[in-house]
């Protein structure tokens, strides 16, 4: 006979969602989490600044559940999240949901029931689905090509073999461990797994848990380009390490590819082109090179 256990024996989940600007996927993302079916947790929500309507849905939301809401001036994500951490969070888990993002109803029951039968680990992440702006399901099997898996994968994140896909569930410890995020560091993910990948081997769950929505972005190329040199800035942060030269050509050689195209930026493709010289074996190298000479987009 399966015992069930109540609300208050299980361990608090503080959930902090950091939103800005989706007003249009809020809601999808608010009820995913008060749907869930393991119950015991706080919902922690910060508007970073929005300037559509999130807040008018984000007030009626508010009056319907009653969870934590602030709002404040835009700072970004890490300085976000280091907020709800240090000033709002009282569980002994960890998660985030970006807002334009929503969750597996079981997403928590896994992950907390991982967690609490492995205790090696600070933190644990697993698969996520691939939706378009109206949330239908990409099917396309190259989103799903990745081979995720758990232990000591600090190389294979440092030299971008994959990226754990933004899921995760944190012992709140850690954080008193190894710091909070870099406010700097936009790519705020890259940075903490590191950080937390280099002292201890993290956890997976081979099992779908979210919902990650690949939105269209305008500019898309400087928002590629901004993210990249957040990839620099953390690499320096490892600068002792013995993979540390080869983590930055694997950023030289995607700034190359992503500059290759444009008829702006072939300088800069050129540079990257130097930069990455030794990754000259690469298909992706090659790639860029034919993008180079025979591509010359506005």
């Amino acid at each position: 006979m399966e015992i069930e256990i109540e609300k208050d024996e299980q361990p608090l989940v503080s959930i902090i969602v950091p939103s800005y600007n989706h007003a249009r996927y809020i809601t999808q993302c608010i009820e995913s989490i008060m749907q869930q079916t393991y119950k015991n947790f706080e919902l922690i929500v910060i508007d970073d600044g929005s300037k559509d309507n999130t807040s008018i849905v984000l007030e009626e939301l508010h009056s319907k559940y009653n969870f934590i809401l602030v709002f404040q001036e835009n700072h970004g994500v890490a300085y976000t999240l280091n907020r709800g951490i240090k000033e709002f969070s009282k569980g002994k888990y960890l998660t985030f949901c970006a807002s334009d993002d929503y969750w597996t109803l079981q997403k928590l029951e896994r992950q907390v029931e991982f967690m609490e039968e492995n205790y090696s680990y600070p933190m644990c992440y697993g698969r996520s689905y691939f939706v378009v702006e109206d949330s239908t399901l990409i099917n396309d099997n190259k989103y799903y090509r990745e081979r995720y898996v758990g232990g000591n994968i600090f190389a294979d994140i440092f030299l971008f073999k994959f990226q754990p896909p933004v899921n995760y569930l944190f012992r709140k410890n850690i954080f008193e461990e190894v710091g909070f995020y870099d406010e700097n560091i936009i790519a705020e993910d890259y940075f903490m797994n590191l950080k937390i990948a280099s002292k201890y081997p993290i956890g997976f769950i081979d099992d779908f848990l979210g919902y990650y929505r690949l939105d269209k972005i305008s500019n898309k190329i400087s928002r590629t380009e901004k993210i990249l040199n957040s990839h620099l800035l953390t690499i320096e942060k490892f600068k002792g390490h013995p993979l540390y030269l080869s983590a930055k050509r694997e950023v030289y050689i995607r700034k190359y590819n992503t500059f290759a195209p444009y008829n702006i930026y072939k300088l800069q493709a050129l540079i990257n082109l130097y930069k990455s010289l030794k990754l000259f074996h690469r298909k992706l190298f090659w790639v860029a090179t034919f993008k180079l000479i025979f591509y010359w987009r506005n």
